[in-house]
């Protein structure tokens, strides 16, 4: 079991990027601006709800902008899954965190494969790894072989980086390929990795559906569609000298979004969100028994 707390993405951070952010101009104070005029204002987009200008900025006047949400170039740091960065021909950003990262986590993503390049200013490249996300899906005959259709081989196109060495001053550059097709991603989440426990059997795992679904007295279904969640129930054991760092990792996880990661080799148990509830008994001299709550984002 183990924990990504996610690091803010600023302009200091996210150093390149093929994504262009041109999808409207630049918000300028004083501006004199008609309904339904469309602006960025730190890589967010907001739209003229009442004509007009002047110098309070468009996230300090929601009497006249509304937020629309982040750029294209910002989605995938937005906290949001389904909100997604997308481009033809592939994705490639470069990240300068300034800090140690030992696990990145790219979520919701529809590409073939995800290619992630760690560069140390004095070493050179010391990490290089590609991860397929494509298969044809389960090949049992030739008719299969040749026409079943690609399909990915996790219900969130996630891929996880675990491994990546210990070097606070590299720089880490992230390719997003599927030919000349159209790539997505919904959520870049990167930073540095705790070891939890071990998750066991019996952990659950579920989805949470924010949809409206109405009957009215005379059986008529009227359905809102919205989006949904996961979430999970962790069973964790825990070895005792370990339970104070992990007690106070989550206190200082509290309200911020993490990847959760019970088990890197399934990824119905990889959540990205909040923990809602942490418990923990000492069953053992050497094992405490804990369980995790984890709500996802949608």
């Amino acid at each position: 079991m183990r924990v990504i707390k996610s690091i803010e993405t600023t302009d200091a951070i996210l150093t390149d990027s093929n994504i262009l952010e041109n999808e409207h101009p630049l918000w300028v104070s004083g501006t004199t601006y008609s309904i339904d005029d469309k602006v960025i204002y730190q890589h967010r987009i907001y739209n003229r709800v009442i004509a007009g200008g002047g110098a309070l900025t468009p996230d300090l006047d929601l009497t006249n902008w509304l937020d629309l949400g982040a750029t294209n170039k910002y989605r995938m740091f937005d906290n949001i899954i389904s909100s997604v960065s997308s481009r033809t021909g592939g994705i490639q950003f470069t990240l300068t965190p300034d800090q140690v990262v030992n696990g990145i986590a790219l979520l919701n993503v529809n590409a073939s494969t995800v290619r992630v390049v760690m560069t140390d200013p004095v070493e050179g490249v010391v990490y290089d790894k590609t991860k397929e996300l494509r298969s044809s899906g389960e090949v049992t005959d030739y008719f299969s072989y040749f026409f079943a259709p690609l399909v990915s081989l996790t219900d969130l196109n996630t891929a996880i980086f675990l491994d990546l060495p210990t070097r606070p001053t590299a720089t880490i550059t992230v390719y997003i390929s599927s030919g000349a097709a159209l790539v997505e991603v919904g959520e870049v989440v990167y930073g540095i990795q705790s070891v939890i426990g071990r998750t066991n059997y019996g952990t659950s795992i579920g989805i949470k559906s924010y949809s409206r679904k109405d009957i009215d007295e005379f059986g008529k279904v009227t359905v809102v569609k919205r989006k949904n969640s996961k979430y999970c129930e962790y069973d964790v054991d825990i070895d005792n000298t370990n339970l104070v760092f992990v007690q106070r990792l989550f206190q200082d996880i509290d309200s911020v979004p993490c990847v959760f990661i019970g088990n890197p080799d399934m990824e119905e148990l990889i959540v990205y969100g909040f923990y809602s509830d942490f418990k923990s008994t000492i069953s053992f001299p050497t094992v405490s028994k804990c369980t995790l709550r984890v709500e996802g984002l949608i």
